[in-house]
C-alpha cells in the first residue's frame, strides 16, 4: 500500500512513520510531504519518498498535491491538517474522481465539528454537555473569557481575555467561549464504523497545544459520559476511524470541548501507555485483523513524560 501523510514536521506523522516501520515495513510504502526542506523534517528519515509542497492555504496547494498523487499511484492519503480535510473528504466529488482512499472525515462532518459555533450547536441538539459559546451582545466587561480562533486547530488564537477589551477590540474571527477552570483530558478514540473504542488521558502539561506530561485517570462516570457521547455523536454523523474529544471539568460537571477529526499530536504518549492507535488504524487500512489487547492501557501505568529525541537527517 503507498500511503501519503502530510503535515511531516508534526508529531503525528512522526507517530504514523514510526509505527507503519515497526509493525508493517513490507505492507506500506511510506510518502511525506511537508512545507519544509527535507532536512527540517524529522518523518522525512523514515519515509521512502518526500515532497516539499505549499502551503495549505497557498492557491496552488490542491492543484499541486493532487497532480503528486495521482502520479505516484497513491493508495490512501492520511491528511493532518484541518484546513486541507475538505479537499480529501470522501465525499467530495472532486475528490472522488481521483480513486485514491482518504481517512479525512466527510465534508458534512467536518462542517458540524471544525467550526466552533456548529459544534456548540450540534452538542445542544444531542444533549452533550459542552461549553457555552457566546455572541457579542452577550459579553459583560467585568467577566472572563476563553477565545480561539473560529476555524482554527491547537492553540491557535487561544487565551484568556476578559470581556471589556473583547467588547472594545471585537471578536471578529474568533470563538468567545465559558471560561472553565478545571482539568482537562483527551479521548482518544478509534471507530470501526460499528463500535468505539478509547483511551482516556489528562493533560498534566502541555507546549504549544502539545501534551508532553500525561495521565491515565480510571473514573467510570467520565468513560460512560464519553461513551454515551460517542454512540450520540457517531449517530448522528458519520465519523473516520480515528479522532478525539476534548473535555474540561467545570465544578463537577464534565463538559465536551472540542472535537479534532485527526490524530492528535499527543497520540504518542497514549501508545506508550498500551493503546496502539495508529496501529489498529493502519491494520484497517492493510484489511488486517486488529488485536483488541491494541485498543487496552496497560492498567499500571502511571503516568507517560515526553522528553525529546535528536533525529539526524543524512545526505
Amino acid at each position: 500500500m503507498k500511503l501519503w501523510i502530510t503535515a511531516g514536521g508534526t508529531g503525528s506523522a512522526w507517530e504514523i512513520c514510526k509505527t507503519a516501520k515497526q509493525y508493517f515495513p513490507e505492507e506500506i510504502e511510506l510518502y511525506v510531504s511537508d512545507i519544509n526542506d527535507r532536512d527540517k523534517v524529522a518523518a522525512a528519515t523514515l519515509a521512502d519518498h518526500f515532497f516539499k509542497v505549499p502551503a495549505v492555504r497557498d492557491k496552488g496547494y490542491e492543484a499541486h498535491i493532487k497532480k503528486l498523487l495521482s502520479e505516484e499511484k497513491i493508495d490512501l492519503i492520511i491528511p493532518l491538517i484541518p484546513w486541507e480535510q475538505t479537499i480529501f473528504a470522501p465525499d467530495n466529488e472532486e475528490w472522488k474522481v481521483l480513486g485514491i482512499n482518504s481517512a479525512a472525515p466527510t465534508m458534512e462532518t467536518a462542517g458540524h465539528c471544525n467550526d466552533k459555533k456548529k459544534l456548540y450547536n450540534l452538542c445542544r441538539n444531542l444533549g452533550i454537555d459542552t461549553i457555552r459559546v457566546y455572541d457579542k451582545e452577550e459579553i459583560h466587561p467585568e467577566e472572563h473569557y476563553f477565545v480561539k480562533a473560529i476555524d482554527g486547530f491547537g492553540a491557535m488564537a487561544a487565551g484568556v481575555k476578559d470581556g471589556e477589551s473583547l467588547l472594545a477590540n471585537g471578536t471578529r474571527g474568533l470563538v468567545v467561549q465559558e471560561y472553565c477552570h478545571g482539568e482537562e483530558v483527551t479521548a482518544e478514540v478509534y471507530y470501526d464504523r460499528k463500535d468505539t473504542y478509547f483511551a482516556v488521558r489528562e493533560r498534566l502539561e502541555t507546549k504549544n497545544g502539545v501534551c508532553t506530561k500525561a495521565r491515565f485517570p480510571k473514573d467510570a462516570v467520565l468513560e460512560e459520559k464519553i461513551a454515551d457521547a460517542l454512540r450520540k455523536l457517531t449517530g448522528a454523523l458519520p465519523f473516520p476511524n480515528v479522532f478525539n474529544l476534548q473535555w474540561i471539568r467545570e465544578g463537577e460537571t464534565w463538559k465536551l470541548m472540542d472535537i479534532n477529526l485527526r490524530l492528535a499530536s499527543g497520540t504518542g504518549t497514549s501508545r506508550a501507555a498500551g493503546f496502539q492507535l495508529v496501529r489498529a488504524m493502519l491494520a484497517h487500512a492493510l484489511g488486517k485483523e486488529i488485536s483488541p489487547e491494541w485498543l487496552r492501557l496497560a492498567p499500571e501505568v502511571k503516568t507517560v513524560l515526553r522528553v525529546y529525541d535528536e533525529v539526524v537527517v543524512r545526505e
